[in-house]
């Protein structure tokens, strides 16, 4: 059959039509995308150098018309910030000294080691990252607390020791580096394990035929092959430390220790006069220097893992260490872990949350114990509009990054062949808010909306935003690894049969991409739901969440109050979790 010449000349007309209207639809999003990530990322940040350099002379930073030096000059000789930094410095070594060798070891025997058990030991060992740091610093109050911390009671009964007061006091910097760096483990677990999994055991059987012990092997050969990784973790957690607030925030309130991240929140919350915003801006902006310039130093280094790659195509084959004698001690050396970062600290929260207060374990407590606050708690209208709000932020907040994220890891992906250099800028800075501590985002989204005639300041959605700005980073990153691994041929197939662009990202690429996305929705809704840093900046009597009202209630003296709130948050985050899980499984059951 012939078909007629005018017919061609109609249907070739026709797909170069679908073409440009598609490639407009993708030009406009592209520009749409980059001007949002732009909006988000960049503005709040210049607005923040924009305000360190204001005169905050009888007024606030972004209403001076004086550039002034006088705040960095100010945190510079003041005679306070240096402790300031020495106390940042040494929380952080502090704490990385606790968390990051435990971690390392405990990846090497749950992925190198035959230890009994492993799989679960791994399961539990994730476990404290359901509970927000802000509780876990709660409860290791209730169990170290100089004078009526639960371990100090029974210490002092067990070892015959006078006073009352000690052994152990968590209200210094001690302490905090104890309770940050237990909280480090899982997910510096997680990031490290890894690299012990895939490593090529042949190096270590060759020292072992050499007549080298363990010991001799993981010092001379393990570690130094695992010295990219381990340099990584270590820079990317120093960050993670410098930025944390809910743990040197408890515990240094009550030990009057600040370190960088508790100094901005109190210049900005002082208890005493007006807020320091020129204070503020200048320490957030130097936060923000030693973040980047550490972030650097991370990307430049999980760029050139490769020099130090094991796994070949021939030989590799993973091997367990059997540790014989060392066995017992290992396992129990795990499960002490497992009972200090989780099962301690649960069950002094829910003992706690079923006294009407706080009271030591005895005979008289436990004739006590009453689910009465939990009745209670759903009578109050101010704890009621925090769950409420908690839900729309644990709901808004994914929904939105999910969305940005996509749209991000496509354009960074599908265009990186681009010679325009937007692919790369979109990446660069949609990275950016990862090495941005969250509480200088918070900090940074005052300035830019009271700056701004936007009117979100005051609102549920201001908290929104920024939780979007900070979660962006791993969000874009986590969908950018998961559309790698989707060939670009199944896309360009669905526009060959005249599919407009937006049709097929939402018919093809996104059902493809759903495990992935779901993955991101679990991790930012939890973490939504478990920030403080930021919703502490930003919020106002209308826009409490669940983490600040567990803030003011603890400041307040409300042990139980706040003890019956943490045990629903955490319940409510493991049951997200049960149902994201849930959710997989149905996914792979009906692909199956």
């Amino acid at each position: 059959m012939t078909v007629a010449p005018t017919t061609l000349a109609n249907n070739a007309q026709i797909r170069r039509w679908s073409l440009a209207r598609s490639f407009s639809i993708r030009s406009l999003t592209l520009g749409l995308t980059i001007a949002v990530v732009s909006y988000l990322v960049l503005v709040p940040l210049l607005m923040l150098l924009y305000a360190s350099v204001k005169s905050t002379e009888d007024k606030l930073p972004f209403e001076s018309t004086v550039t002034t030096l006088d705040n960095y000059v100010a945190i510079f000789t003041s005679p306070s910030t240096l402790p300031i930094f020495l106390n940042t410095f040494l929380f952080t070594a502090g704490s990385l000294a606790v968390g990051l060798p435990m971690a390392v070891l405990m990846a090497w025997l749950l992925e190198r080691t035959a230890i009994p058990a492993r799989r679960w030991i791994a399961t539990l060992i994730l476990v404290p990252m359901t509970i927000p740091s802000l509780l876990s610093a709660i409860a290791w109050i209730q169990l170290l607390d100089p004078r009526i911390g639960l371990i100090n009671v029974v210490l002092r009964g067990v070892l015959g020791l006078s006073g009352d007061t000690g052994p152990f006091d968590i209200y210094t910097l001690t302490g905090m580096c104890f309770v940050q760096g237990l909280r480090l483990v899982p997910s510096a677990f997680l990031m490290i394990a890894a690299s012990f999994r895939a490593m090529d055991p042949s190096l270590e059987e060759q020292s072992a035929m050499a007549g080298r012990g363990a010991a001799q092997t993981t010092l001379r050969i393990t570690l130094p092959i695992m010295r990219p990784a381990l340099l990584a973790m270590l820079i990317y957690y120093i960050i993670v430390v410098i930025e944390s607030f809910d743990i040197p925030g408890l515990l240094g309130f009550t030990a009057r220790i600040r370190v960088l991240s508790t100094a901005i929140y109190w210049a900005t919350h002082s208890e005493v006069g007006l807020p320091d915003y020129g204070l503020a801006s200048a320490l957030g902006a130097t936060v923000l220097a030693v973040a980047l310039l550490l972030m650097w130093l991370y990307q430049r280094l999980t760029a050139h893992q490769e020099r130090f790659a094991t796994i070949t195509g021939k030989g590799y084959r993973p091997r367990q260490v059997r540790l014989g004698a060392w066995t017992a001690p290992a396992t129990a050396l795990c499960v002490f872990y497992v009972a200090l970062a989780v099962v301690l600290p649960f069950l002094m929260l829910l003992w706690t949350s079923v006294q009407p207060f706080y009271a030591i374990p005895s005979a008289d407590s436990f004739a006590r114990v009453s689910l009465e606050g939990y009745a209670n708690i759903w009578r109050d209208g101010s704890i009621v509009r925090a769950l409420w709000n908690t839900t729309v932020l644990a709901l808004v907040t994914p929904v939105a990054t999910i969305l940005l994220a996509v749209l991000v890891s496509w354009f960074v992906v599908r265009r990186r062949k681009a010679a325009d250099g937007l692919s790369h800028y979109l990446a660069t800075v949609s990275f950016l808010p990862q090495c941005v501590p969250s509480i200088v985002i918070g900090l940074a989204f005052i300035f830019v909306y009271v700056r701004f005639p936007i009117p979100i300041y005051g609102t549920l959605w201001i908290i929104a935003l920024a939780m979007t700005t900070r979660y962006l980073a791993y969000s874009s990153r986590t969908m950018t690894s998961a559309l790698m691994q989707v060939h670009g041929e199944l896309e360009e197939a669905s526009q060959m049969a005249r599919a407009p662009w937006a049709r097929t990202l939402r018919r093809i690429t996104i059902p493809l991409l759903a495990p992935a996305m779901i993955n991101v929705f679990l991790w930012v809704a939890v973490h939504a739901m478990q920030e403080l840093s930021m919703a502490l900046m930003l919020y106002n009597p209308d826009t409490v969440v669940v983490s600040t009202m567990i803030w003011s209630m603890w400041q307040n003296g409300k042990t139980a109050d706040a003890a019956v709130l943490g045990v629903i948050l955490i319940l409510l985050s493991a049951l997200l979790l049960l149902g994201g899980q849930a959710v997989s499984y149905l996914r792979r059951g009906s692909n199956s």
